[in-house]
C-alpha cells in the first residue's frame, strides 16, 4: 500500500494531523505501562507454571484471552482481561440485531441509534467484566495461585474482580478517545499494540535459543521469508475486492438533467474479517477447559483433554505409524497436524466465515438501496434478481476469502506440530496476531492517508509523476 516511504513526512506537516498522531501514541504508552501492573495477591512463580501448563495443553480459551489483551493475561495485571468483553459485548449486541427486529431499527436511526447501542455495549461490558473477573479470581483461587493459598478467598475473589473490570473500564475508555482525538480505531489499535509489543521478546528468544544450540540457525531465514510472504498475501487479501458495476439511472433535478453514469459496488473478499478465528477459538478452548476440572487436577485434561489439544498424540501420523508401519519421515510428519484440534478449528473458521458475512452483509438492503437510489446492475433487473445476483458473487469470493483466512490462521499451528516450529517463531508466520497487526495498520494508514489528501498533501498511495503535483 506504501508507495512513497517520503509521504510520511508529511504527516507532521499538518499540525493537527501531528497532535492526532502524539496523541495516540501517548495513550498507548499508558497503556503499556498499565499492561504491567500487577493484580493484588497472586503468586507469580505458580502463575508461570499454571500458564506454561495451559500453553502445553494446546492454550484454549486462555491463549485467546492472552493474546487480546496484549499477552497481560500470562502476567495477571490489571488489564489481564484486556479489551476481550468489549469485543465480545458488541458481538453479541451485532447478532442480537439479526434476532430482535427492535434492535434492527435502532440501528438503522442514524447517530442516535449508534448511541444508543454504544451505551448498551459499555454497560453490558461492565457487566461482563466483572462476570469474567470473578470467574477468573475462582479459576486462580482452585489453582491454589493466591498467595494466602485458601485463606480469605471472599477478599481474594473481590479484588481481582474489582481489579479486572477497573482495566477493562480504563481500556475502553482509552480506546474510545483514541477513536474521538487520535488517529485510527482505538480498540483495534489497543489490541495491535499489544501484540507488537511481544514481538521484540519472540526474537530475542528465538536468537537466544539459537546461540545456546537448542535451535538450528536455518530457522531464522525460513521464518522472515515466511513472514514475508503471509504479510503480503494478507494485505493482497484484506485489500482485495470485487468491483460489480452499476449504472446510475438519469434523474430530473428542478429543470435539469442530471446524466447518469458508471460506478461500482465492492464486496470485500474476506468480509468477516479475524471474527472467525476468534470465534473458533473461543469454541475449541472449551472441551480442554472442561476437561481440566473432569480429569482430577490432571492439568493435561486426560484423555478429552490430549484429544482436543492442538499438540494430540491422537493424530492422522499416529494412526498410520501404528496399523501401516509408517516409519518415514519428511513431508509425512505433516499428518500429525490432522488431529481433532487443527481439523475443527480450520472447519469452525471456515463455517464461520460465512456465518459472519450472512449476518454483517445483507444482499437485499444493498439491492434496495440500489432501487431507492436509482442505481442499477447491468444485465439485472432491480428487486430480487439483483439481491440474487449479489449473494452469488458474495458466496464466491467469500469462498476465496474462507480458503485464505483458514491456511494463515493453520500454518503456524502445522509447523509447530509436525516439523517442531518453536513457539516463539510462529507468531511471525501467520495466524491470528499478524492477521490484527496488518489489518488494523492498513486501516491506520487509510485514515492518514485521507487526513492528507484532504490538506491537497501526498498520500501514501499516490505515484510521483514528472508533472503536477500535490502541494
Amino acid at each position: 500500500m506504501i508507495k512513497s516511504v517520503s509521504a510520511l513526512k508529511n504527516i507532521w506537516k499538518i499540525p493537527d494531523l501531528r497532535r492526532k498522531v502524539l496523541y495516540t501514541l501517548l495513550l498507548m504508552g499508558v497503556y503499556r505501562v498499565g499492561a504491567h501492573v500487577p493484580t493484588p495477591f497472586i503468586d507469580p512463580g505458580k502463575l508461570a507454571e499454571f500458564i506454561d501448563n495451559q500453553r502445553s495443553a494446546g492454550g484454549g480459551l486462555f491463549a485467546v484471552v492472552d493474546l487480546f489483551s496484549g499477552f497481560a493475561f500470562r502476567n495477571m495485571s490489571v488489564f489481564a482481561l484486556g479489551i476481550m468483553p468489549y469485543i465480545s459485548m458488541s458481538i453479541i449486541l451485532q447478532l442480537m440485531t439479526v434476532v430482535f427486529p427492535r434492535l434492527q431499527k435502532i440501528q438503522q436511526e442514524g447517530a442516535l441509534g449508534q448511541r444508543k447501542i454504544n451505551r448498551w455495549t459499555r454497560m453490558g461490558t461492565i457487566g461482563l467484566a466483572a462476570f469474567q473477573g470473578f470467574g477468573l479470581g475462582t479459576v486462580l483461587l482452585s489453582q491454589g495461585l493466591s498467595i494466602y493459598g485458601s485463606k480469605y478467598p471472599g477478599i481474594f475473589l473481590f479484588t481481582t474482580m474489582m481489579a479486572m473490570t477497573t482495566g477493562t473500564a480504563f481500556l475502553m475508555w482509552l480506546g474510545e478517545r483514541i477513536t474521538e482525538k487520535g488517529i485510527g480505531n482505538g480498540i483495534s489499535l489497543i489490541i495491535a499494540f499489544g501484540i507488537l509489543a511481544q514481538y521484540p521478546q519472540d526474537v530475542f528468544s528465538l536468537i537466544y535459543q539459537m546461540n545456546k544450540g537448542g535451535l538450528e540457525w536455518i530457522w531464522l531465514p525460513i521464518v522472515a521469508v515466511l513472514f514475508v510472504v503471509s504479510t503480503v498475501s494478507i494485505i493482497l487479501i484484506q485489500e482485495g475486492t470485487r468491483r460489480i458495476p452499476m449504472q446510475q439511472a438519469k434523474r430530473v433535478v428542478g429543470r435539469r438533467v442530471m446524466s447518469g453514469g458508471t460506478n461500482y459496488l465492492p464486496l470485500k473478499i474476506n468480509t468477516a474479517g479475524v471474527i472467525p478465528v476468534i470465534f473458533a477459538s473461543a469454541i475449541l478452548s472449551f472441551p480442554s477447559f472442561i476437561a481440566g476440572y473432569v480429569s482430577a487436577g490432571n492439568p493435561q485434561g486426560g484423555f478429552i483433554g490430549n484429544l482436543f489439544s492442538g499438540n494430540s498424540p491422537y493424530n492422522l501420523y499416529a494412526f498410520f505409524q501404528r496399523w501401516a508401519g509408517l516409519e518415514s519421515e519428511g513431508i509425512f510428519l505433516i499428518l500429525k497436524s490432522f488431529n481433532m484440534h487443527h481439523v475443527m478449528f480450520a472447519l469452525f473458521t471456515g463455517f464461520f466465515c460465512y456465518f459472519y458475512t450472512a449476518i454483517s452483509f445483507n444482499p437485499d438492503d444493498v439491492s434496495n438501496n440500489l432501487k431507492k437510489s436509482g442505481a442499477f446492475i447491468p444485465g439485472k433487473r432491480p428487486g430480487k434478481p439483483t439481491s440474487e445476483y449479489i449473494d452469488f458473487v458474495l458466496t464466491r469470493i467469500t469462498t476465496v476469502g474462507a480458503i485464505f483466512l483458514v491456511a494463515i490462521a493453520v500454518l503456524p499451528l502445522i509447523l509447530e506440530t509436525s516439523y517442531g516450529m518453536p513457539y516463539a517463531a510462529a507468531a511471525f508466520v501467520g495466524g491470528t496476531g499478524l492477521i490484527i497487526v496488518v489489518g488494523v495498520f492498513l486501516d491506520t494508514l487509510r485514515q492518514i492517508e485521507s487526513q492528507l489528501l484532504m490538506r491537497h498533501y501526498e498520500g501514501f498511495a499516490l505515484k510521483r509523476s514528472s508533472g503536477s503535483r500535490w502541494r
